[in-house]
């Protein structure tokens, strides 16, 4: 059986039989790749200036991400696909499926001979106001997401948090106050968007930052309600909730609501990851005989797989080679 290397440095480096693929690249890698594989449009999750330097490689994303990262198609090695769509590049099969984290983020699967690898990134197994759940790939090999990797980050089911960040604004509105409900301009502020509008009387402001995403994800089927796009000037009368960035500060709003997974205690952890339970879930599910976390508690992710399940995890400290 032919061995298999990754490697996790500012990108995913995945070698075997000769073929060499790079995942979600945030580095110049020190080689040519075989093939760029581009998860999603998160910042943290590639680098522009490496996918320019990448320009004779085949890279493969989808449509919704071209539109975020390259709008004006000047990257001129790209392949769209979409989920459950399999292509054939430099001698390797490689197949797409849903991620449920933002709009057109992908999971990676392929076939390296005698073991399928799958490659998760950023994923969310919940049923949400938006986007599909994503795909639980079965493999041989997982490489998956530990961004909350520690035991303790195990979120109320969706529906609660849906009902309590409403009955909060509720509370708010009613009292004749206003609010400010921030989360993740590119994920979670859409679902945000959609709640509000959705399951209250409202039409909320939207900060402008945001609402550029939201045309994105309503243009691309995902419809998000009533809402109002606002650019920072003078705060309307009638208007009582602004759907906010993270790290956004804004004058003339009395209160403030918090959507991250990080919110354990100081808000509501409504967030577009997996927490802890879908990730234990997702590697069970798998089948997978080796499995390699990484980012976020991938420490402690791997130690509780270990102990638990007696499942092979390894670190990425350096590079693993596996002989499947």
């Amino acid at each position: 059986m032919s061995e298999i290397e990754i490697a996790i440095d500012r990108g995913v480096h995945v070698r075997a039989r000769g073929k060499y693929l790079l995942i979600d690249p945030t580095g110049i890698p020190s080689g040519k790749p075989d093939v760029v594989l581009l998860s999603h449009a998160h910042e943290d999750h590639y680098s522009l200036r490496v996918l320019r330097a990448l320009h004779k490689v085949p890279l493969v994303m989808s449509e919704a991400s071209r539109l975020l990262i390259d709008s004006r198609g000047r990257l001129g090695n790209v392949l769209t696909v979409k989920p459950g769509q399999e292509v054939e590049i430099a001698g390797l099969r490689i197949a797409a499926h849903e991620a449920g984290h933002i709009i057109g983020s992908l999971q990676f699967s392929f076939d390296l001979g005698e073991t399928v690898v799958v490659y998760t990134s950023d994923f969310n197994l919940d049923r949400r106001l938006v986007l599909r759940p994503a795909e639980l790939v079965k493999g041989d090999l997982l490489i998956i997401d530990a961004t909350y990797g520690s035991p303790e980050y195990i979120f109320p089911p969706r529906a609660e948090l849906y009902k309590a960040i409403v009955n909060r604004i509720s509370q708010i509105v009613e009292s004749g106050r206003s609010v400010v409900v921030k989360g993740r301009k590119l994920g979670v502020a859409q679902e945000v968007t959609a709640l509000v509008s959705m399951a209250t009387h409202l039409v909320p402001l939207v900060e402008s930052s945001v609402a550029k995403y939201n045309e994105l994800y309503e243009r691309l089927g995902e419809p998000l309600g009533r809402y109002v796009s606002w650019d920072g000037g003078s705060v309307p009368e009638s208007s009582t909730v602004l759907v906010s960035r993270l790290g956004a500060r804004h004058e003339g709003f009395s209160e403030t609501i918090v959507c991250t997974g990080w919110a354990l205690r100081r808000g509501f952890p409504l967030s577009s990851h997996a927490d802890f339970a879908q990730l234990v879930r997702y590697v069970l599910e798998s089948k997978a005989a080796f499995v390699v976390p990484f980012a976020g508690f991938r420490h402690e992710f791997s130690s509780f797989l270990r102990e638990n399940y007696g499942i092979e995890v390894y670190g990425i400290e350096d590079e693993v080679r596996l002989k499947p």
